[in-house]
């Protein structure tokens, strides 16, 4: 029998995992099919309910993965989930359902794909240079991240010595700081606003070498756009990474033309997509998925969008 994962998002249909997946069951040896389901932004919460419980109620559903309604889900079906786990209960959202033993689980697996990303990224030694991690946007993705350092941290894993984290108000700031004193975060963190752009740029040219720069926004593809201006000046021996793997994302542009000059690393988000997609297969499959393997996806997914 066929079993359905299924895909929570805004334009399911659309999205490469459609030709992905299947690709990637065929070569773990599963027999699954992919099922997206399209919510407007922020939907009724009937409308989530509704899906969660089919989810739940169908016993060919092995669960799936959540997209842009990871807060609103939760919110509005918790009770249909049965046991969620830490990083749900502290991220307030669920970006996986599956299943154990007939019961529906839900999981926030955001903090360990960020970290798996970043590490992934950064080179051996980079953190005892002495630069700083700058997350631009502290939204969903930026509180996943830092909860994801915590997590490194706590195993003595490297991490940055300091963080700096902008927002365009105070809001999404005092979020961040609410769950850092929840969690007892060790690393001394700045969180800063910047109205504009041209107040970004000011931020990442105050930075030390040997930094990590991230667009954390989803400007460059949810929003049009750059948090940062091309007049912006980089720290010299730094990486800048893109979350998006996807979209205009003039944020890369505007790094790579300074790649040569200030000696940057310049990364996009393919390898946090594939995370974020193999992450929840795994743990929905209840399979192992290996650094070989999630080589062999990895191509395989790149293939589909060559």
């Amino acid at each position: 029998m066929t079993s359905t994962f299924w895909f929570f998002g805004v334009t399911t249909g659309q999205s490469a995992m459609q030709r992905i997946y299947p690709l990637w069951m065929e070569e773990l040896g599963i027999d699954s099919a992919l099922r997206g389901i399209d919510f407007p932004i922020d939907a009724p919460a009937a409308d989530y309910r509704s899906a969660v419980a089919r989810v739940k109620d169908d016993p060919d559903s092995m669960g799936g993965l959540i997209t842009t309604h990871k807060l609103n889900v939760l919110s509005a079906a918790a009770d249909l989930i049965e046991e969620l786990d830490d990083s749900a209960v502290l991220l307030h959202e669920v970006s996986c359902l599956h299943k154990s033993r007939g019961r529906l689980l839900g999981a926030a697996l955001d903090d360990r794909t960020s970290w798996l990303a970043l590490q992934s990224l950064v080179p051996e030694g980079f953190w005892r240079k002495d630069g700083d991690l700058l997350l631009l946007g502290a939204g969903g993705a930026s509180i996943a991240t830092v909860l994801g350092i915590h997590r490194a941290d706590q195993a003595g894993l490297p991490v940055p010595a300091r963080i700096r984290v902008t927002a365009r108000s105070t809001d999404r700031l005092d979020e961040l700081g609410a769950l850092q004193r929840t969690i007892g975060f060790r690393i001394p963190t700045t969180p800063i606003v910047t109205a504009t752009a041209d107040e970004a740029d000011a931020v990442v040219a105050g930075l030390p070498p040997h930094s990590l720069v991230v667009n954390a926004t989803g400007m460059g593809k949810d929003r049009p756009g750059s948090p940062l201006t091309d007049a912006v000046q980089y720290p010299r021996d730094s990486i800048a990474w893109d979350m998006n793997y996807r979209g205009e994302r003039p944020f890369l542009r505007q790094a790579e033309a300074q790649a040569e000059e200030r000696r940057l690393t310049v990364v996009d988000g393919w390898d946090y997509f594939v995370y974020s997609w193999t992450h929840v297969v795994s743990v929905v499959h209840d399979i192992e998925i290996d650094a070989p393997t999630f080589d062999r996806l990895s191509t395989i997914a790149r293939s589909v969008l060559a």
